[in-house]
This record gives structure tokens, sequence and C-alpha cells, in this order.
């Protein structure tokens, strides 16, 4: 199904939300929906006699409020382009007490392998509303910032522990995680006597666009350039980010569209003061900034 509604401007996303969700691979909002409406969906979901797989938006009609909201509708029209589609593909993970941690993995696509990842656009999104509080203890879904640019086999992705500076769904009910499809992500373990529920829907890009779908302010386009240059949510080898700031450069055209393109070759950030003896290069500097 695709969704064609027009969304108010108040719904869209900034050009600092969008900047950083190319940065990071995630965006998080709370939905304005009332908490009794959160528990009535945690209720419900208790109360089922099994899990209804892709069926769930069937099983619960009121899920339509999330989903299809105009929270939600403004996300990912600001991040998909206005014609945006919902997949067949949509669950609801179940975490209970004392379940174990998943591995860091990237879902997987059947048209696809692990090599063949969205590195410079964003074509599919991953919806995760949680109806209930999520503590440390609960089972959070772990995110790794910025990894949905990384290449990795599976075999090696599992190797990886804890990792500095991942994102935990450490969230009040009603929250919802969007992210890139291809970031590293992983269920924690539950070790608290509570069940954590996250219904997931997977939401497609149909078209490009030739002008940013979200909240765009053209004045604001040398700012966004610099948080592009200059951010490092997570760690990386030095010869990694040059890389990285290109291919988010990339991301940023392709979902922009002409109309808001930057160029690839930008070396503003090259000037200013002088470095300080024993301190970072020029460069060095002004991306931690």
């Amino acid at each position: 199904m695709t969704t064609q509604t027009k969304v108010e401007r108040k719904y869209l996303l900034t050009d600092d939300e969008m900047v950083s969700f190319i940065i990071k691979g995630y965006h998080v909002f709370k939905s304005d929906l009332p908490d009794s409406f959160h528990k009535s969906i945690f209720d419900t979901f208790e109360a089922l006699p099994q899990n209804p797989g892709d069926g769930i938006n069937a099983a619960v009609p009121e899920l339509a409020k999330i989903w299809d909201g105009p929270q939600m509708q403004g996300a990912l029209t600001s991040i998909l382009g206005p014609d945006y589609k919902i997949s067949p593909h949509m669950h609801c993970h179940k975490n209970v007490p004392n379940t174990r941690a998943q591995p860091w993995h990237q879902d997987e696509r059947g048209d696809r392998d692990h090599q063949h990842r969205e590195r410079t656009h964003t074509r599919s999104v991953l919806a995760m509303y949680y109806p209930q509080e999520v503590t440390h203890d609960m089972g959070p879904t772990a995110i790794i910032p910025a990894s949905h640019r990384r290449v990795a086999s599976p075999d090696s992705m599992v190797t990886y522990g804890t990792v500095r500076g991942q994102f935990m769904s450490i969230v009040p009910a009603g929250s919802v995680v969007i992210n890139h499809y291809d970031v590293w992500h992983a269920a924690t373990s539950n070790t608290s006597d509570k069940v954590r529920y996250m219904m997931k829907w997977m939401f497609e890009r149909t078209r490009d666009t030739d002008s940013p779908p979200w909240a765009h302010d053209h004045s604001q386009m040398d700012e966004m350039r610099q948080r592009l240059e200059g951010e490092h949510p997570t760690p990386l080898s030095r010869n990694e980010y040059s890389r990285d700031h290109e291919l988010r450069v990339e991301m940023w055209n392709n979902m922009a569209g002409t109309t808001a393109a930057m160029p690839k070759i930008y070396s503003a950030h090259l000037g200013g003061p002088w470095p300080q003896p024993g301190g970072a290069t020029t460069a060095s500097r002004m991306r931690r900034q």
C-alpha cells in the first residue's frame, strides 16, 4: 500500500533532524497519543494466543494510529519521499524475561546479500514501536550509530560486543525508532521480570524526489554541511573519516534532490586558526568541534 497523504509541515523533519538521521542512521520520536492508548496495545498483545507474524495490523487494527499517524507520516515522508509504501513484512517482537541477547546484525533482503547495501541513499527503513516504557534491563534494542554505511560480513559482525557510543532504546512508552534498513542492531538480554514488546514495520521508497520532502530551509545549508563534515557519533579509524563524510554528502544529495544538492568536494573546514603545538591538525580539530 502506497501512502500519498498530504502531511502538515509541522510533522515533517527539520534539516537538523535529517542530518542527524543521515549521520547516525536512526530517528526517535514519542507518540503524542495518551499513555492509555499504549497500555491498551500492550494488553491486547498480551491477550493474543500466538504471534500474528506479518498479520499484526489485521490482528490489532488500532496500530494504524501509530504506523499511519501524522507523526509517522511526517517522518517517513521526510526520509522516503511522499509516495512511500508499507511492506507486507511486519512483526511483533516479544522479549520475555531471561531471554539472551542477539548478536549484531543487519537485516537481509531476498534480492541482495550482505555486501549490497544502500550506503548513499535511503530506500527502506524499519520503524520500531514500543508500547511500554523500556528500561535498561528489559532488553532494549541496541543500534550502532553510522553503521548503515559500513559493510561487514555476518561472520565478523557477531564477534563484536558492546560498542562505545551505541544507542540503546531506553525510551518511554509510545516511542518509535525509525532506522535505516542497513543499520547494525541487536536485541539485548532481558534481565528484568517484565515483558518488552516491539512492533516492527518496514517502509520503502517508491521514487526519488527533485527537492527535499522535509521542512527544508535553504539558508541553513552551510550549517548542515558543517555537521555532515564534523560529527562523529562512533569511533572511526583515521582513514575512514574522509570517506564517511563523502558518503554522507552523497546520501544528502540523493535524498534532497537536485535543488538542494551539495558539492561533493568541500574544503571550507580546512580554514581557520593554525593548530597549536601538541594539538590536532586543523582538519581534525575542526571536525571535532
